[in-house]
């Protein structure tokens, strides 16, 4: 992949802002998308001075999806629903990247369509692929483009979009492992609860996940 687009739905949150450094390189155009564009420009000016690389713009979600070839869906829980159902009709030919997580006051738990992933793909039916990652980062790590990552779990149903989502997992400096199937997708978003209460015990911002024990990858 060369020039691509990547809109970041939610990008005004800790981990689109995040992503959004990370994604910075020659030929990257990055598209923070937020409900108020005002909140998005803002967003940008903030991140512009920190950005290595790459073109950085700020609008309304409906606006950032346009161009994107990536839309990376960067919001809490809560407001998933909503925000997919507000973007579909837009998504023909673009490859969704579900980076959300059903926390209850950081508890997690299984949301009646299986995972936030398989809610999402739901929604938006046959019109796009929904591929799950990125839940298990640190958004602190990955904001400091220096910082090293952990590993990323990656799940989905069409295996040509997991790989291109796999492909930009390792440009922003991850080790991506694919994951298997949509189905998968409740075990990795829980996870990230566990992270959370691993951070609290020992007083950390840096959990994350490695895998080992896989040879050749």
């Amino acid at each position: 992949m060369e020039n691509f687009a990547v809109a970041i739905v939610g990008g005004t949150g800790n981990l689109g802002s995040a992503l959004a450094l990370r994604l910075g390189a020659p030929g990257v155009k990055i598209i923070i998308g937020s409900r108020d564009a005002e909140k998005a420009k803002k967003a940008v000016e903030t991140l512009q001075p920190h950005l290595r690389a790459g073109e950085m713009f700020g609008t309304t979600n409906r606006e950032a999806v346009k161009d994107a070839n990536f839309v990376v869906i960067a919001v809490p829980y809560e407001g998933q629903a909503q925000m997919v159902q507000d973007l579909k009709g837009q998504l023909a030919g673009k490859i969704v990247i579900d980076t959300v997580v059903p926390l209850n006051k950081i508890q997690p738990f299984v949301p009646p369509a299986g995972s936030a992933l398989q809610e999402a793909q739901q929604i938006i039916g046959d019109e796009a692929p929904v591929i799950g990652a990125l839940h298990n980062i640190s958004a602190v790590d990955l904001g400091d483009i220096n910082a090293p990552l952990g590993d990323v779990l990656v799940c989905g149903d069409n295996a040509e979009a997991k790989q291109k989502v796999m492909e930009i997992i390792t440009r922003i400096g991850a080790m991506a492992y694919d994951a298997g199937p949509a189905s998968n997708a409740y075990v990795i978003e829980g996870l990230t609860g566990v992270i959370i209460a691993l951070n609290r015990k020992y007083k950390s911002k840096h959990g994350s996940i490695k895998i080992t024990g896989i040879g050749g990858h």
